[in-house]
């Protein structure tokens, strides 16, 4: 837990891929701005763990992609107030968090008490709407795929490398997303069983 004293004053910002918390002082010129890598501090490895992973998507994903009807840049942002939220519940106040889509910082306030009891998991929908985006995605896949390799089969091989490619960020950031966790899941599941029904018409 990190010290009451410093609770008003941290902000959760992004450098050179990896996240940082920024120590800012009540009243400028008070002291030195210090910014700390969140391992050294008193907070969950889960929760470094996924700081460091959004910043490192931050900086990698270009903010303009289009990711399943929505901008990059508005999912990150997303997934960067989710964990401002769960940063303040740790250090029971406000944190300031700079919002790579509007470009500032702005405050989240903690959103309710550490060790709260979380909202089941929606396994039965979610797991639908895993199998039906899996179904879609390795149908879809396999077809093309198939199409191709009867004209030229480096380019089919081309195609599933573009297509994974443009797959693996929206993957990365969806996987922890409450609702499209479960369209991320479905898509990776989708690519692996068109990988492997393509493997197998090969040695068929």
């Amino acid at each position: 837990m990190i010290g009451a004293a410093q609770r008003s004053r941290w902000e959760l910002r992004v450098r050179r891929g990896r996240a940082v918390l920024v120590d800012r002082p009540e009243r400028a010129g008070e002291r030195p701005v210090r910014e700390y890598d969140p391992a050294r501090l008193a907070l969950p490895a889960e929760l470094v763990e996924d700081l460091h992973e959004w910043a490192h998507v931050v900086e990698a994903v270009a903010p303009d992609q289009d990711i399943a009807g929505e901008s990059s840049a508005t999912l990150m942002a997303r997934r960067g107030r989710q964990l401002a939220a769960r940063l303040a519940a740790e250090t029971g106040g406000e944190v300031g968090y700079w919002d790579p889509a509007r470009g500032r910082v702005s405050r989240v306030r903690r959103a309710g008490p550490v060790g709260a009891v979380p909202e089941p998991t929606p396994w039965a929908t979610g797991g639908a709407v895993a199998v039906v985006i899996a179904a879609l995605v390795t149908v879809s896949l396999v077809v093309v795929s198939i199409g191709l390799s009867e004209v030229n089969l480096l380019l089919a091989v081309l195609v599933n490398v573009v297509v994974v490619g443009g797959f693996a960020p929206s993957i990365w950031i969806g996987r922890r997303l409450p609702v499209w966790r479960w369209v991320a899941f479905g898509a990776a599941g989708g690519v692996l069983l068109a990988w492997l029904a393509l493997l197998l018409s090969l040695l068929g």
